[in-house]
């Protein structure tokens, strides 16, 4: 139905054609004429009303849709559109860290002032959904209790034995996804056998017996490598993600390359489907393969159905299988992305990789052999760590928290955001904005260090540093995530030292892809063994 406001600009449209132009044409020409006027009346309506804010938020400044869908049919980086386009506007002086662009087909009201952004994080007006309240109960404990520094370190030595044998330069963009897959695959729900190994307890972890298995890092082709390669892809196409009506199943636009998609998805859906029960039904009769394990080197599904049978909360099935499709979805990506971006940064930055792999060397020891990192070992990596909150914060592999409703008009400073908008944080706007950070786009894992730039910010009044989101709605999976991380590159400095070729695409910067999710582009890199 037409708005008051509406009815009056088709109204005066009519008016200006009678005034102006009826009088001027023949009988014939009025006809097209007239249908010239109404073409034009719903062109400017469908402009008016699709293609910007509701007039409720245009008192913001706003990113217009063709803007939007432009940036994204030319295939252009996230982090190129933001540099073309964002990043000038809330740099402005007279900007307060608001904005309003087009997701997921609403208007979502962008903030990247710190300020604000703890008022959405925090504030309870904006933590919506009793149904998400209800998981957390079971999910945070499981995310807190599973720390698999084991697990990480033997997939790590696999990873190892694959850059040896290619005896040169290696796409690491494609190796470490490969990496991630199996490792977030088996923290999440693989299982453990045990050896004796010198008197020591020593874990190999597999989940061949629930009929599943990733062989991820030493097979590249393998099954399901394949078919969440596939699966990954398509969650990415933006012609979807633009028009949704033509990804459903009963479409006559579905292509056939999307409908073999679907199937794959299935496939992957009906595998998670016989993990859970499998999981469940020994869990539940005693004879789960794990009982033996140290409660944090469990799966999360295990932890998960444990803490069910402790009366800690409840969960479906199919609950069940949403945690863990999201925690592979976001999990994997996003560890994957900023591991890559790791190791471009430390490339490209030898005198930062040499001071890391002096810590490592310190905490490791420098025999000429491989060293897992014990669990009390994985916190004495300051500087690392430092490293990795750096690369998060300048390449940062995702680029907004999930949006949030207003349940009632909320004003930041004077800008009012009526109730029922849609609020999101804007990571990217955030981490490099030059009224947070000083000369953002230079690489300074000192920022971290204590005393450091990001300390003074914590001291603040608002929040600057967020990959995880904060808050009640915090990523489950960020001290899994950055405990993976630390792991990894203090083997992998301890190993090697690496640097990119010299006809590298990245060269003069990374090269990347994604429009959600984001990632460098088959990143090669030359790893040179040290023992």
């Amino acid at each position: 139905m037409l708005s008051l406001q509406d009815n009056l600009s088709v109204q005066y449209l009519i008016e200006l054609y009678h005034k102006h132009v009826a009088d001027h044409l023949t009988k014939k020409n009025k006809k097209i004429g007239i249908t010239a006027a109404v073409v034009a009346t719903l062109v400017y309506y469908i402009h008016d009303r699709i293609f910007k804010p509701p007039k409720e938020l245009r008192h913001i400044p706003y990113q217009t849709y063709y803007s939007f869908v432009g940036s994204i049919l030319r295939q252009e980086s996230l982090w190129e559109s933001y540099r073309r386009k964002i990043l000038p506007v809330m740099d402005d002086k007279d900007n307060d860290g608001i904005y309003v662009r087009p997701f997921d087909g609403a208007w979502n009201v962008m903030v990247s002032n710190p300020a604000h952004v703890k008022k959405i994080l925090l504030n309870t007006a904006m933590l919506n959904g009793s149904a998400w309240k209800a998981q957390r109960k079971l999910t945070n404990p499981a995310f807190h209790r599973a720390m698999p520094v084991n697990l990480f370190g033997d997939l790590t030595l696999e990873l190892f034995q694959v850059i040896d044998q290619a005896n040169g330069s290696v796409n690491f963009t494609e190796l470490i996804t490969r990496w991630t897959l199996e490792s977030i695959g088996k923290a999440g729900f693989g299982i453990v056998f045990c050896r004796e190994e010198k008197n020591m307890m020593s874990f190999t972890y597999t989940s061949s017996w629930l009929g599943f298995e990733f062989n991820a890092i030493s097979q590249k082709d393998s099954k399901w490598v394949k078919t969440y390669t596939v699966i990954n892809s398509g969650l990415s196409n933006p012609i979807h993600f633009l028009f949704p009506f033509l990804d459903r199943y009963d479409s006559i636009w579905l292509s056939a390359k999307r409908r073999y998609l679907h199937h794959q998805m299935d496939l992957f859906l009906e595998m998670i489907d016989q993990v859970i029960l499998k999981k469940r039904t020994a869990i539940e009769r005693g004879d789960s393969e794990n009982n033996f394990l140290p409660e944090h080197e469990k799966d999360l599904l295990t932890l998960m159905i444990e803490g069910e049978m402790r009366g800690e909360g409840v969960m479906s099935d199919e609950e069940l299988r949403s945690n863990v499709c999201l925690f592979f979805l976001a999990g994997h990506e996003t560890t994957s992305s900023a591991l890559s971006f790791a190791i471009y940064r430390l490339a490209v930055n030898p005198d930062i990789q040499q001071r890391a792999r002096e810590e490592a060397i310190r905490v490791l020891g420098d025999e000429p052999k491989d060293a897992l990192p014990t669990l009390d070992q994985t916190k004495q990596f300051p500087y690392i760590n430092q490293i990795i909150k750096e690369v998060l914060r300048i390449d940062c592999p995702v680029n907004r928290v999930i949006p949030r409703q207003t349940s009632e008009d909320f004003f930041f400073n004077n800008t009012l955001i009526p109730k029922g908008s849609l609020v999101c944080v804007d990571l990217t706007a955030i981490h490099h904005s030059k009224k947070v950070w000083s000369d953002p786009e230079k690489f300074d894992p000192d920022r971290f260090a204590e005393g450091g730039e990001a300390s003074l910010h914590d001291a603040g009044s608002g929040m600057t540093w967020l990959p995880f989101s904060m808050g009640g709605r915090q990523c489950a999976g960020m001290k899994m995530s950055l405990y993976q991380q630390r792991i990894f590159l203090a083997m992998l400095l301890r190993k090697y030292t690496w640097k990119l070729p010299e006809n590298s695409i990245h060269k003069n910067g990374t090269v990347q892809k994604g429009t959600f999710t984001i990632s460098p582009v088959k990143m090669e890199i030359e790893f040179t063994k040290r023992y």
